[in-house]
């Protein structure tokens, strides 16, 4: 039976002055999934985040979510569709508590008003499936980033995400940290939400997606990097500047 595709790309071109970042880029995500995507400094991944998330427009190419095509993502139609992406840099207010941080922006009450025992109680409710322990009514700037990562995915989930796209998540976490957020992850994915999990790190590749694929969804280029990556040289995907996808978590 084949796989429910949640996103597809196809042909995107992005030209920046000097630079071509996406050059005729083809992918297809399955739907309730953990994907991967590798490559090295300058080799396109936040270019092709930014298109997805309608943060740039791309010079041509097409993008399918759903199974309805899109010649121009813009950021409100993207989050419409339920694409969500947490940045390496948090995009969080640190004087704002965080049940304040995971609404901002969304209407939690009537007319005018915020409800803010609403707030809290949502804020819990998705720390509860998390099974983790964080405050709603704490302010954020006294979170540790790992607490400040997981606001960060509960703003994503809080707004119903259907894709999610995490860009170098674990660089701020300590092991232990890693661990818990993988096992977030896998939540989200048992619950149906497709993940792009943007890294330079293979061993967290091979942890959370399960080994590299490349039948069917890379463009020539990339699946070439993709059979140099599982050579014996370890440095040789880091010469190559195109993109990786890792499979799904099976």
């Amino acid at each position: 039976m084949a796989a429910t595709i949640a996103l597809s790309l196809h042909h995107l071109t992005k030209q920046y002055p000097g630079v071509l970042a996406l050059d005729d880029v083809s992918l297809e995500f399955a739907a309730g999934e953990v994907h991967a995507l590798l490559g090295e400094n300058g080799a396109g991944k936040s270019t092709l985040i930014k298109a997805i998330a309608g943060a740039i427009e791309v010079d041509s190419g097409m993008i399918r979510v759903g199974g309805q095509e899109y010649a121009r993502m813009t950021p409100h139609l993207a989050r419409s569709l339920g694409i969500e992406v947490i940045y390496q840099e948090f995009n969080l207010v640190p004087s704002l508590t965080v049940a304040e941080n995971i609404f901002l922006g969304d209407r939690t009450g009537r007319g005018i008003l915020i409800d803010q025992k609403l707030m809290v109680n949502r804020a819990a409710e998705v720390f509860r499936d998390f099974e983790v322990q964080i405050d709603p009514l704490a302010l954020v700037r006294d979170l540790p980033p790992a607490q400040q990562q997981i606001v960060e995915i509960a703003k994503a989930v809080s707004k119903k995400v259907r894709i999610l796209i995490m860009d170098e998540p674990t660089a701020p976490l300590t092991v232990h940290e890693v661990d818990s957020m993988f096992e977030i992850v896998r939540r989200l994915k048992q619950s149906g939400v497709t993940v792009l999990y943007i890294s330079h790190r293979l061993e967290e590749i091979f942890t959370i997606c399960g080994g590299p694929r490349t039948a069917g969804e890379l463009s020539g280029a990339a699946h070439h990097a993709v059979r140099s990556c599982a050579g014996t040289d370890p440095c040789q995907w880091q010469r190559r500047p195109r993109h990786f996808v890792c499979g799904a978590e099976r």
